[in-house]
């Protein structure tokens, strides 16, 4: 693996565990998620722990994609997590070596 693909699978792990912290820090902020929200007559209800706050629907909307979107990044980040663990340990084997660390592209 490159240095340019090990340096990307970095960053897209971190904007993965950063989006994770922002709908943490959002959910927490705004009440709830939509997830476990509801709507009844048009009014629109984020839920934590069973309390309800009522948003409007564009913030339940928001919450609603936010929360899809973990549904894909948290294991996309767990996965991307072992691959560079394995990437990391296979490093420190060819430079432990003796030799230097050489890439072929």
């Amino acid at each position: 693996m490159s240095d340019f693909q090990y340096r990307s699978l970095k960053l897209t792990c971190v904007l993965c565990i950063l989006n994770f912290l922002v709908f943490v820090v959002v959910a927490i902020a705004l009440g709830g998620d939509a997830v476990s929200g509801k709507v009844v007559g048009g009014n629109y209800y984020l839920a934590n722990k069973g309390k309800l706050t009522e948003v409007s629907a564009a913030v339940f909307t928001y919450s609603r994609w936010h929360v899809f979107s973990i549904f894909f990044t948290h294991p996309l980040a767990m996965m991307i997590g072992y691959r560079l663990k394995k990437e990391k340990a296979r490093r420190k084997t060819s430079m432990a070596g003796g030799g230097q660390f050489v890439t072929l592209r």
